[in-house]
């Protein structure tokens, strides 16, 4: 096995004897956060697993943290201000193109998910065509993203609806529920339990070698029936007037359902848009670092 730390970047990238290459997240910090360092590293991995790709018999992504991914990076959603629109949707559009070049790239892309998968991090295992995870204590996968007043904005809302069907994925969206890793294989998130990482890291490599034709269902059949008309009355429990990203969410599920994939991505990224420039995000995003000065502060650590 040969193994590189990519130029410039925080990822390891490895190719294995049986042709399958590790794709390893190390960004600087405690945890794994999409950050500009994340798309110029993300974007780097991609141009040689492309150039590659002939003799690549599949992909593996996992994170060397005991975090496998954070998520997005709510610091520089705090500090988008109105005016900035255009440039917070080419960085989210940017974002998203990535992710489906990853779930494009002609060879199947398993997620080796070694620990706590929220948000972003979540949004880029729903990019991969196979997702195995570790359980443990403190495991968590979810997208919060409602909590913070704004929506996933990495393809999750669009792609957890077309894997599960708006009304199983409704629940996880609307209510930022996180979930155990039993509970996620039980729901459909994720496609199988491995009991420790050696065993994890098997599993993928025995899948993607498999599956050498593996493509998303959204790539490789009809888009579902549509359901109706897109302007459907919003269903009980698919608003909140405290929290605008509610029915936002529950929007863009619809959409999801009815329209093309790409177009969904682009309308999940105009919604995103709108919603981080409110002042409910803005109070939320804000009190999520407040609670964590606190708690790392000698007086919220009693």
């Amino acid at each position: 096995m040969t193994s590189t730390q990519l130029e410039n970047t925080a990822f390891y990238l490895s190719r294995e004897d049986c042709g399958v290459w590790v794709l390893t997240f190390d960004l600087p910090g405690k945890v794994n956060v999409m950050t500009d360092t994340f798309i110029t590293s993300t974007e780097e991995a991609l141009a040689t697993l492309e150039t590659n790709v002939g003799e690549c018999a599949g992909v593996i992504i996992t994170s060397a943290k005991r975090t496998f991914f954070a998520g997005g990076d709510l610091a520089m959603m705090l500090t988008a201000e109105l005016g900035q629109e255009g440039a917070v949707f080419a960085h989210f559009e940017r974002l998203k193109g990535l992710l489906r070049r990853f779930e494009r790239l002609g060879v199947p892309v398993v997620a080796a998910i070694n620990g706590t998968a929220l948000g972003g991090g979540l949004e880029f295992c729903l990019a991969a065509h196979h997702r195995i995870a570790v359980p443990g204590p403190k495991v968590e996968l979810g997208l919060p993203e409602v909590d913070f007043g704004i929506l996933p904005a990495a393809g999750g809302v669009v792609r957890l609806t077309r894997l599960l069907g708006r009304e199983r994925a409704l629940p996880f969206l609307l209510g930022g529920k996180r979930s155990t890793v039993e509970q996620a294989l039980a729901a459909g998130i994720i496609d199988r339990i491995a009991s420790d990482n050696a065993e994890m890291m098997a599993l993928a490599r025995q899948w993607a070698l498999e599956h050498r034709d593996a493509k998303q269902p959204w790539d490789s059949r009809a888009m579902p029936e549509s359901q109706g008309d897109a302007g459907d009355e919003v269903a009980q429990g698919e608003s909140d007037p405290d929290n605008e990203a509610v029915a936002e969410i529950a929007r863009i599920a619809r959409l999801a359902e009815r329209i093309d994939f790409d177009e969904a991505l682009r309308e999940e990224t105009h919604g995103f848009v709108k919603l981080v420039m409110t002042s409910n995000a803005k109070r939320r995003i804000d009190q999520f670092f407040q609670r964590n000065a606190a708690r790392q502060s000698p007086q919220g650590s009693n």
